[in-house]
């Protein structure tokens, strides 16, 4: 008895120190902007929430025409997003008098409930390792997910993805509650409630629908009843409708509880949400997918960039195994014990999501993020099973240790890297100081649209002081485009680009832009009449020999936010 009470302290001492560390590493650098509000999904958000008021009475909040929690009454007639992430934000700055403040606030705000609730994430990460293989497995798939990259971003970010990624990881964790014959009734109304959630912070969270219906099956395989489990369902679907109906109301057309119709102004929304992502349109930030693989583009950016190495190998290697495991047990027609059963599911939920995101033409890494968690649980078991096999074929214990402590320390050195972006001031920040140091005032400035304007405001200093012409370059490559470019071209004193958003994605297909292609060609190797007079980057930096990684060529989005490369051209 007392041998299991020390094992047990044990346990809880290394699993908070797990959730401590991924709390650090979520909230390290949390105004990494310094308060200039450089990532614009956030900024969307924190306008949206600070229009928001909360209304008289609860009928009122569910009225969605009177809503003052409606996005759609308070001036933002496009918004594809679920409400639930900005109510939760508002209601804690409200909670905790932060709100009153002013707008950079409610942004912290923000970014702290994302680290919260991705830490979170970490713990339930260990407790489904816990309850499908063991307490090991658990721990380490705990501190898996703890150093993964991208959720340690999107951790940094107010946005709805780790909000999306909490609750369909909270419901996956039910599931199997459901699935152990705990309460099947009680886990079914707790299951419900939280799929819901999830609809309401993201519309894609539907996807995860087939996932919810397999435990059930499962179920009636093992011989339950069909009328209870049918019964079960219908209360997980009833609490589902009403929870999405509380916490996000306003894509319904009414208050009418037995009438549950989409909002048309929302399946509007969706509608032209969808209209963008197609190679057919020349949607700015559609641009940067026109060339890329599918299935190969995503994957490459799993492995080296959201994951990084070695993680990234190994969640491969691990996905292959569960495969190959998985395929035994269905091929020997034998009982499906529960631990066999969910793994085969979290196997399903990567490779479903995977395959469906993966051939999209918008294929965002953080449109990935909810396999992440099930990954991490994948390469634990992997690693479980490959500590246990080398442990028969290796006697020598040094040598043993000496491989753990080496796969540890390369896991570590990708976040510890990463981690370097959030300790220095941002490349837009840092170029900024430059452009006011070093540029005269009422020099013009070119400004790249769909992108942010350098330099931005700093205390004693102001944008106003220069002038500042838009280019827009993303515009079809016609003759009226270009003459008007040529002739801003001739009033502009220094081309600023603020990241790698146009230049980056552009040359990239020059079927769609000949001239547009050329004139950045032309530009960096200076013979335009502007040579390049000033670079500045913020890139991962492995700790102790610091040593650069430049990420120029992952997804755009992974770096234009956090982390952008700046270039300052002069004109001759």
């Amino acid at each position: 008895m007392k041998k299991f009470s020390v094992n047990k302290l044990t346990n809880l001492y290394i699993l908070f120190t797990i959730i401590i560390f991924a709390f650090i590493l979520r909230i390290y650098g949390i105004n990494w902007d310094q308060n200039q509000h450089l990532h614009p999904d956030e900024r969307f958000l924190t306008m949206v929430t600070l229009a928001m008021s909360w209304p008289s009475n609860f009928l009122a909040y569910l009225i969605p025409k009177i809503s003052t929690l409606n996005p759609y009454n308070i001036g933002y007639n496009f918004f594809v997003y679920g409400t639930l992430p900005l109510y939760l934000v508002k209601a804690f700055a409200g909670f905790i008098r932060f709100e009153s403040f002013d707008y950079n606030n409610i942004t912290l705000v923000g970014r702290l409930i994302s680290a919260l609730l991705d830490t979170f994430c970490v713990l339930l990460v260990y407790k489904i390792s816990k309850n499908i293989f063991n307490n090991k497995v658990g721990m380490l798939a705990g501190f898996i997910y703890s150093i993964s990259v991208l959720p340690i971003q999107l951790s940094h970010f107010f946005a709805v993805d780790t909000f999306l990624n909490f609750f369909l990881l909270l419901t996956f964790y039910l599931l199997i509650k459901l699935s152990q014959n705990k309460n099947i009734i009680l886990y079914s109304i707790l299951s419900g409630i939280t799929f819901g959630f999830a609809i309401a912070c993201k519309i894609s969270a539907l996807l995860f629908f087939p996932i919810i219906i397999l435990p059930f099956c499962y179920l009636l395989l093992q011989k339950h009843k069909f009328n209870k489990l049918f019964y079960c369902f219908i209360i997980l679907l009833l609490c589902s409708y009403l929870s999405l109906r509380i916490s996000n109301p306003s894509i319904f057309k009414s208050a009418n509880l037995i009438q549950p119709l989409p909002n048309p102004q929302f399946i509007s929304n969706l509608r032209q949400l969808k209209s963008f992502d197609s190679p057919k349109n020349l949607y700015p930030p559609g641009v940067q997918w026109l060339n890329t693989q599918p299935l190969i583009f995503p994957l490459k950016n799993i492995i080296l960039w959201g994951l990084g190495l070695p993680l990234g190998f190994l969640a491969l290697a691990s996905v292959t195994h569960s495969l190959f495991v998985s395929l035994k047990i269905i091929m020997q027609y034998k009982s499906i014990t529960l631990s066999e059963a969910f793994h085969l599911l979290i196997l399903v939920w990567v490779l479903l999501l995977f395959f469906y995101q993966g051939v999209q033409f918008s294929k965002t890494m953080r449109y990935f993020l909810p396999i992440y968690p099930f990954l991490a649980i994948l390469i634990a078991n992997f690693l479980y099973y490959c500590i246990r096999t080398l442990k028969h074929r290796i006697k020598n214990n040094y040598t043993l240790l000496l491989l753990y402590s080496l796969t540890l320390i390369l896991s570590l050195v990708w976040p510890l890297s990463f981690l370097a972006i959030y300790s220095r001031p941002h490349s837009r920040v840092s170029a900024s100081q430059w452009i006011y140091k070093n540029i005269p005032a009422g020099s013009t400035l070119s400004c790249e649209h769909w992108d942010d304007c350098l330099p931005v405001p700093l205390p004693n200093n102001f944008q106003q002081q220069y002038k500042i012409v838009t280019l827009e370059l993303f515009n079809p490559d016609t003759t009226e485009k270009w003459n008007k470019i040529n002739s801003q071209l001739q009033n502009i004193d220094y081309i600023i680009m603020s990241s790698n958003r146009l230049w980056g994605s552009i040359p990239g297909v020059p079927e769609k832009y000949p001239l547009t292609s050329k004139f950045y060609n032309e530009l960096f190797a200076e013979k335009l009449g502007y040579v390049k007079i000033a670079e500045f980057t913020s890139y991962p930096t492995i700790p102790l020999v610091k040593m650069q990684v430049p990420d120029g060529k992952a997804e755009e989005a992974f770096t234009v936010y956090d982390h952008p490369k700046v270039l300052v051209f002069k004109k001759r």
